[in-house]
């Protein structure tokens, strides 16, 4: 709201680019005052990088979670943005908001505040000749951290904002270690991919099983093709993408529990909704998520058997669902 306020008291005179806005009220808001509006999400199934000709006059960028992926924006913006052409970054004062002029300026020009109200921010800056060269494309993004996992030693693929970047995290570790049996010809699905690392180690164990990663974030998906080489990943969120490819035997998940910097149960209400359809006569779910959450309480909600607790290790807890 506070952006299309700002817009009503002017529009850009060219071409606009909005940057991973969930939201479409800003794309919406300069349409409908005749702009032409392109948009680029990491959440498409191909998010290609967007032009870095210097062809927009305006661009829009909502402030993400992970400092390193807002700093990949900025470059978006950078080499997006002619000359003089016009940059507004917007989000919550709990987000950073208030602290992101440093990090502006090495691009662009001084930085002024157009607006506040409702705990939140926005901020402005013009795109100057001296500023920094940008970063362009996907490529000079990707970063391979040489990691130790539990079939070996490998170099892992990853982008800034993807789920534990550049690490193997502890509750995806502790999974790790107690994954279930899977027979050959097993239809796998690995709920919330991110990266591939479940995925992966359900291939150590059993490289004939039929494996599916499923996964709303389209950069994460990129990296999990590259780090499970062969690996079909579908982008999306909750089981939807999947709908009309049958049950699956085995269903592994470190599943996710926030939007935005928002944390809720709801994307865990609706993965363990969604085994009750997904998983196949005697299939098996294994997967993790933190002790201090009422699991057996919720899946009860869900209409599923009494999980079992396999495993438990610091804030971490690893449960299972039979059919």
């Amino acid at each position: 709201a506070l952006v299309v306020a700002a817009l009503g008291r002017g529009l850009p005179d060219g071409p606009a680019l909005v940057l991973e806005d969930p939201r479409a009220d800003v794309a919406d808001a300069l349409e409908n005052a005749g702009v032409e509006v392109h948009d680029w999400s990491r959440r498409r199934a191909d998010p290609t990088w967007p032009a870095c000709d210097g062809s927009f006059t305006w661009v829009g960028v909502r402030l993400p979670r992970a400092r390193a992926e807002f700093d990949m924006l900025l470059h978006m913006a950078a080499g997006a943005l002619a000359e003089g052409g016009e940059l507004w970054v917007y989000g919550a004062n709990d987000e950073g908001i208030r602290s992101v002029r440093r990090r502006l300026e090495p691009f662009f020009g001084p930085v002024q505040t157009l607006a506040t109200g409702g705990h939140a921010r926005l901020v402005a800056a013009r795109r100057v000749s001296r500023g920094i060269a940008a970063r362009c494309g996907l490529d000079a993004w990707a970063e391979a951290h040489r990691l130790d996992l539990p079939w070996g030693t490998v170099d892992w693929r990853s982008f800034p904002g993807t789920f534990a970047h550049g690490r193997l995290d502890e509750g995806t570790a502790l999974l790790l270690d107690h994954l279930p049996p899977v027979r050959p010809g097993a239809r796998v699905v690995d709920y919330g991919t991110g990266t591939g690392f479940l995925a992966a180690g359900v291939r150590a164990v059993c490289p004939e099983a039929a494996i599916v990663g499923l996964e709303p974030d389209g950069l994460a998906a990129l990296a999990a093709r590259t780090n499970v080489p062969g690996l079909e990943v579908v982008v999306g969120g909750g089981w939807g993408p999947l709908e009309g490819r049958g049950a699956w035997d085995v269903v592994v998940s470190n599943p996710p529990y926030h939007r935005g910097k928002v944390e809720t149960l709801q994307e865990v209400d609706h993965f363990l909704a969604g085994l009750t359809t997904q998983l196949a006569p005697k299939g098996v779910a294994r997967f993790v998520v933190q002790r201090r959450f009422p699991l057996e309480e919720r899946a009860r909600a869900a209409g599923l058997p009494a999980p079992e607790r396999i495993a438990d290790a610091g804030p971490y807890r690893v449960w299972e669902v039979r059919r």
